[in-house]
């Protein structure tokens, strides 16, 4: 499975999610399900591949705003290559 979101933020996550099962600022990740958060207020939330929270009840999502879509490689420019890993 091909990588396609990258972390864009890595910060105020709640105490439940260990330091160590959070997503890391412009590290690539692979999401395998999307849903509406309704007790969330209806934000969309995101299922990492590389991440599993199924210990972390409550939370079984990251929120979706945390990421962006990663173009497929022969897509991305030089310049934006360089943004990501900076």
């Amino acid at each position: 499975m091909e990588k396609n979101c990258i972390c864009i933020n890595d910060k105020n996550y709640p105490n439940e999610i260990p330091v160590y099962k959070r997503p890391k600022l412009n590290e690539p990740y692979t999401i395998i399900k999307i849903d509406k958060l309704l007790m969330h207020g209806g934000i969309m939330g995101v299922q990492l591949a590389e991440i599993d929270l199924s210990d972390c009840e409550p939370f079984s999502y990251f929120a979706a705003s945390r990421f962006a879509p990663l173009a497929p490689k022969e897509e991305i420019k030089e310049e934006e290559l360089e943004e990501i890993t900076i």
